[in-house]
């Protein structure tokens, strides 16, 4: 039912979107870092004489506590930025591509209507915006942005991420025609492993950074908060797998899910590789060696979100809705 396009929206959409929201509160956390960064170079000085020109010239030296608890150095959110806006600029591609006609894309911008699509496709195009915005700025001179736009372009940037996260799941949701799709938690799940996956993207990032300010504080909390949300998520889903098995129009999916022909997928994939191993690993990140664990947590944690997303996915071929012969018997299930 669902293309491969389709689901790669899905997936690359709500990581972007997600690590939007994600780096978008980190830039209010260190919200003061554009007002006090000084110039790359004074008259083609490096980075170091710049300070202390800066500093004769009663220009105040940068905090290296700009963001509290969360305080990461520059290159990280340069860094970030630019993964962030590699995925969702690889989602709208997905979408474009899947939709066939570009054009059928760019008139929901053109003339919108009030629907579901239409409200998703504007949160797309914004949090898109949003991620240029901050990856442009990010990487290029930073001494000049006032504080008060970037803390406006961050919230932008969280409210339309969440947005988008919540797209993503709202999308299968409004499709009447396949009963697994039609429960709340369908959007949850979806917002929930976003936001886990926006953190995966900020764990990547940072195991490419080199920076002599400490920042192993930020990335620990950011654990944290990324393991609360994979415990969530762990229990939507098994209230999601509970909901299917509840109604007999999804039960056949609900048996293919967990003992039939996707079980390794959900098992294996899902819960061993994108949930409990995740959590195993944060433990104690970013203790030893910090870049290699922070880039296998980002890929377990990613490739949970590609299971997730197959899965429900993928239940639509089991949906009573989708093959009413399965109510009468009339055809043998694959694995039965």
């Amino acid at each position: 039912m669902f293309s491969e396009l389709a689901i790669a929206y899905l997936f690359f959409g709500g990581t972007g979107a997600g690590a939007c929201v994600v780096l978008g509160l980190l830039e209010c956390a260190n919200i003061g870092r554009y007002g006090m960064c000084p110039a790359p170079s004074i008259l083609g000085l490096g980075a170091s004489a710049s300070a202390s020109s800066a500093s004769r010239l009663g220009v105040p030296a940068p905090s290296r506590r700009v963001g509290g608890s969360f305080a990461v150095p520059h290159e990280l959110m340069a860094r970030g930025w630019s993964l962030g806006l590699l995925f969702l600029a690889t989602g709208a591609l997905c979408l474009m591509a899947d939709l066939g006609r570009p054009e059928r894309m760019i008139a929901l911008w053109i003339v919108p209507r009030p629907t579901v699509v239409t409200l998703g496709a504007w949160a797309l195009l914004i949090t898109l915006l949003a991620a240029t915005f901050f990856a442009v700025a990010a990487n290029g001179d930073c001494s000049r942005m006032a504080p008060g736009l970037v803390l406006a372009v961050a919230a932008v940037a969280v409210i339309a991420g969440a947005v988008t996260t919540a797209y993503t799941g709202v999308l299968l949701g409004s499709l009447p025609s396949v009963v697994a799709f039609a429960s709340p938690l369908v959007p949850v799940l979806f917002c929930l492993s976003s936001l886990s996956c926006g953190v995966a993207v900020v764990f990547a990032a940072a195991s490419f950074v080199n920076s002599r300010s400490p920042f192993g504080g930020a990335l620990r909390r950011l654990a944290r908060i990324d393991g609360v949300l994979i415990g969530a998520e762990g229990a939507a889903l098994a209230l999601y797998a509970a909901h299917l098995f509840a109604q007999p129009a999804t039960l056949t999916g609900a048996r293919a899910l967990v003992q039939g022909e996707m079980a390794v997928l959900f098992w294996v994939v899902l819960v061993a590789g994108g949930l409990v191993a995740p959590l195993i690993l944060e433990r104690r990140y970013p203790a030893g060696d910090r870049r290699v664990k922070g880039l296998w947590i980002a890929f377990c944690v990613l490739l949970g979100g590609v299971a997730l997303r197959l899965c429900v996915t993928d239940l639509a071929a089991f949906d009573l809705s989708q093959m009413p012969e399965l109510a009468f018997g009339l055809v043998a299930l694959p694995g039965t």
